[in-house]
């Protein structure tokens, strides 16, 4: 990790370095790690009210927003594909689908190349105030073990909010919550007795090579798989695929631009 820091740092002009384990709870109040790595291009945000920003800035350039509706079928007619929708049919000339962790029998395709996984978040009671300093003295987001646990304080600095993944589709609905209410108890031990406020769930998608990618067929432009870091790979994937359908194809190559992603052997599309 120290010298994967080192790297940013020197070839890539990132501001990263290493945290060893002696200076470790100046970043967090916990002998849980081994020491880490500080990386200071990456930050948080709150994802509705970026979704509203979003939203309200497509809204005022004048663009038609449905909600509620979904697409049941799409086929090639023509010049052009026929989109039926819960609401109705569309004729149009292209096609962006921009599904993820939603996508369902509608673009088979699709479909039986992306399992959905849930990712769940917890929130803790508040905590007293003289509690986050020692826990978290520098305020920062943390991130441990791969497909481990995400964790952050909330807006007020009161709060613990803990991410992880929710494998729980059957069985007691508690489960999942109490499976993560171990995580800050494991990493804080003055947190045993903690109790939870909050606690929700939505899907991510995952594909084989867990890599996000834009790519066109059957005469549609795909922009998919984010395999958990939508929030951040999409709005910039997304513009890259608009720019295709646009035909900008001098601003719309990018790394990502390859092959779909392969098929899930043995997978219908559910989990």
């Amino acid at each position: 990790m120290a010298r994967s820091a080192e790297v940013l740092a020197k070839k890539l002009g990132i501001g990263s370095h290493a945290v060893p384990h002696a200076e470790q709870r100046n970043y967090i109040g916990t002998d849980f790690y081994r020491g880490g790595t500080v990386r200071m291009d990456i930050g948080g945000l709150h994802p509705v009210k970026f979704h509203a920003e979003l939203l309200r800035v497509a809204l005022a350039s004048g663009l038609p927003v449905n909600s509620r509706m979904y697409v049941t079928l799409i086929n090639r007619e023509g010049d052009g594909l026929r989109v039926v929708t819960s609401a109705g049919t569309v004729q149009a000339r292209q096609v962006l689908v921009c599904t993820d962790g939603c996508t369902d029998g509608a673009i088979p395709f699709l479909h039986r190349r992306l399992v959905p996984v849930r990712s769940r978040i917890i929130a803790t009671e508040e905590l007293e105030p003289e509690v986050m300093p020692r826990l978290m003295p520098k305020l920062m987001m943390i991130e441990n073990r791969q497909l481990g646990f995400y964790y952050r304080l909330s807006p007020d600095d009161r709060r613990i909010l803990l991410e992880g993944r929710d494998s729980y589709r059957v069985g007691d609905p508690a489960a999942p919550k109490l499976f993560l209410r171990k995580g800050p108890v494991n990493l804080f031990s003055e947190l045993e007795n903690i109790r939870l406020s909050h606690s929700w769930f939505g899907n991510v998608a995952m594909s084989r090579d867990m890599l996000p990618r834009i790519f066109e067929k059957d005469g549609m432009v795909y922009a998919t798989s984010f395999c958990g870091l939508g929030v951040g790979w999409a709005p910039w994937i997304g513009t890259n695929a608009a720019d295709k359908l646009l035909g900008h194809s001098e601003q719309a190559r990018t790394a990502f631009d390859f092959r779909p992603p392969a098929f899930v052997p043995l997978y219908r599309g559910n989990p």
